[in-house]
């Protein structure tokens, strides 16, 4: 006769195996609005594991080719290092990621300039379905199917990640944040320096952990790389920089943010000019692409002349493009452009108030190849020509039309110039367009919700108008 299976006992023993693997449970709270998507472009109401575990293997592999690295030519051997613990089509991971107990509630974000530019040409009875939402409470349980070493550097990595590279759409801008409510049983973890807002203590630790048990010890330079590496914590030109931006509205922080990337900031603040002067020789693709904006319906590019400047593409290719901006040119043919930015600016959250950090995960040689295919597209209506220039030659100086060439001299240190040169010079005034958007708001700052719209009118986007 069979014995009796007792199922209590069972689910018991079951239970206790699953524990022993479990090595965090951690409880986060979102600190910014998140705005994960699904397959339709919707908010979800759900944060995905996948999600989280994917801009997790990123930063490691930044982490990894910053410290460890011989070939920084591409991913390959950083990636092969990390899916050794996170896995790969090959490769089964030694971690489980679990999300659950998700508690989201609706905000009132359509007015953020990022939204509502999103929300543009979207049925007004959906609209609500694209909003990004508050998240309350998110708590993630972290598996591991054998025992490692490597479980400091999971949990220390991914909680840096959730707090201060987020996740979601919009997270290199501030979306996406989320923090852990407590420490209780992160101890010896980077949990203690999120908390209080210490970003600098919290990747030094963490860096000092992966070296150590990577057994590390390089300090690869962003300017050898063609893949970015995870910036640095000592002042040095690809290290975290603090901004002069402090505020307890978040909203308004990611108004800010949203505003110093514009290109019509530039124009205004760093060359002084008219937010409607051409300006092919700002170079806001630095920031990442695409970066364009609608060619307004009432130019009929058709009755155009076009000055491509020798460049092999017909003006048929040129015309039927109803975007001005940056473009690549692959053969005969312009393409749009898409490059992850390489600049993370994140709202760090201290218990009180705000402040913003820029995180430059840079390289250079990558950046150098997509300069040689890059070009822009701007339109003078008073001289009815379609303008296409390479963005190399620009660098120079050449190949530029009317006022352009007077224009240029009014900041040839964001005109001109070599690359390298030109990135770093970007970053400075990138921290030093989000202070001076900042500077004497503490609780609020009026934004000018014309610009949420003109970068759909050419006014403020990658291509410009001259009337």
């Amino acid at each position: 006769m069979s014995e009796k299976i007792n199922l209590e006992n069972l689910d018991a023993q079951i239970d206790r195996l699953v524990k022993q693997r479990l090595i965090a449970e951690i409880v986060f709270k979102g600190i910014t609005p998140w705005w994960g998507g699904d397959y339709n472009g919707f908010t979800s109401n759900y944060v995905d594991e996948e999600e989280i575990v994917g801009r997790l293997r990123w930063f490691l592999r930044t982490v990894y080719n910053r410290f460890c690295v011989n070939n920084l030519s591409d991913y390959e051997e950083a990636e092969r290092r990390v899916s050794e613990y996170l896995g790969s089509t090959n490769n089964k991971s030694i971690y489980t990621f679990k999300v659950r107990n998700v508690k989201v509630r609706n905000g009132n974000y359509s007015y953020l300039q990022r939204v509502s530019f999103i929300l543009q040409g979207k049925p007004r009875d959906l609209q609500d379905r694209f909003l990004p939402k508050n998240v309350d409470v998110l708590v993630l349980d972290i598996y591991s199917r054998k025992a490692s070493n490597y479980d400091k550097i999971i949990i220390d990595g991914l909680l840096i990640t959730l707090a201060f590279l987020g996740i979601g759409k919009g997270a290199n801008r501030g979306f996406g944040r989320f923090i852990p409510i407590n420490c209780d049983n992160l101890q010896n973890t980077v949990c203690n320096n999120i908390i209080k807002g210490d970003i600098i203590g919290a990747f030094s630790k963490f860096y000092d952990e992966f070296k150590n048990e990577e057994k590390c010890n390089k300090v690869n330079k962003w300017i050898e790389s063609a893949v970015p590496l995870a910036p640095l914590t000592q002042t040095s030109e690809d290290s975290i920089s603090k901004t002069g931006c402090k505020n307890s509205e978040i909203n308004t922080l990611l108004d800010i943010i949203q505003t110093a990337l514009l290109k019509s900031t530039l124009k205004e603040n760093s060359y002084n000019m008219n937010v409607k002067d051409p300006g092919p020789f700002i170079h806001t693709w630095i920031y990442g692409l695409p970066r364009h904006s609608k060619v307004p319906r009432k130019i009929n590019q058709c009755s155009m002349d076009v000055e491509k400047d020798n460049l092999s593409v017909k003006d048929e290719e040129v015309k039927k493009l109803q975007k001005m901006g940056y473009f690549e040119l692959n053969g005969d043919k312009l393409v749009e452009p898409r490059r992850q930015s390489m600049l993370i600016i994140s709202p760090v959250f201290d218990g009180n108030t705000y402040s913003i950090y820029v995180l430059p995960f840079l390289s250079l040689k990558d950046n150098e190849e997509e300069l040689n295919k890059l070009v822009h597209k701007g339109i003078h209506i008073t001289s009815n020509i379609i303008h296409l220039a390479s963005v190399k030659s620009i660098l120079k100086g050449n190949n530029l039309i009317g006022t352009e060439t007077q224009l240029i001299n009014k900041r040839s240190d964001l005109s001109k110039g070599n690359l390298q040169t030109l990135i770093v010079n970007y970053i400075r005034e990138l921290i030093l367009n989000i202070s001076k958007q900042c500077k004497g708001n503490t609780t609020s700052l009026k934004i000018d919700k014309s610009r949420v719209t003109s970068r759909s009118q050419g006014k403020s986007g990658g291509g410009y108008l001259r009337k």
